[in-house]
């Protein structure tokens, strides 16, 4: 509030010389009165009231049976299962792993060899090994790559077992071909499904 007359200054406290300078200022030695104490006294009873709790109404409430829940009840649930799932990501998400070569426990690098299809030029064999450099058999002087012991990756379609007429009796082939052109490119003593050694 702002106060224009001298007397409304005079109600808080007594002002000291009448001098310019003196009317704007409130005597620092001047005493309170009664009703000045019980002014503040008043004042401070106002603020020092609490704000009453508020009273629940036992209408308002959702009433369950024993092991019911409501349905804050079940968000509640839900929002701390959120939070522990979130909780644990950020810790998996933060895991720092420093790796160089010096950890890795490969020896030396292995340089892998591909195939392909001598008529299409389709993708056709991965592995380890030249295999120009393996052994080759006597009989169709095809190349003889044991599989158990040389890594490799076939990229070829598996067809149909043939049986060829040999020397010693029968020979069963299960082929595989080209993926592109059907060109066979290899045959396996037993099905896919099944390990062979060659």
């Amino acid at each position: 509030a702002v106060w224009s007359k001298r007397a409304d200054f005079a109600k808080l406290g007594r002002i000291s010389n009448g001098s310019a300078r003196g009317d704007m200022y409130l005597d620092k030695d001047a005493v309170d009165t009664g009703a000045d104490i019980a002014m503040l006294e008043k004042f401070k009873d106002k603020n020092s009231q609490q704000v009453k709790p508020r009273i629940e109404d036992d209408n308002w409430r959702a009433r369950t049976g024993d092991g019911e829940l409501t349905l804050s009840d079940l968000k509640r649930r839900q929002r701390e299962e959120l939070n522990e799932q979130l909780e644990e990501s950020q810790q998996k998400r933060f895991k720092i792993v420093n790796f160089t070569s010096e950890d890795s426990h490969l020896v030396g690098e292995k340089k892998l060899f591909s195939f392909y299809c001598s008529i299409c030029g389709e993708h056709c064999v991965t592995s380890e090994v030249d295999c120009l450099k393996l052994p080759r058999r006597r009989t169709d002087k095809a190349v003889a790559m044991e599989e158990a012991v040389h890594f490799h990756k076939k990229y070829a379609n598996f067809g149909e077992r043939i049986l060829l007429r040999r020397q010693n009796g029968v020979e069963k082939q299960y082929r595989f071909y080209c993926r592109q052109c059907r060109q066979p490119l290899g045959y396996r003593p037993n099905p896919p499904s099944e390990t062979a050694k060659f």
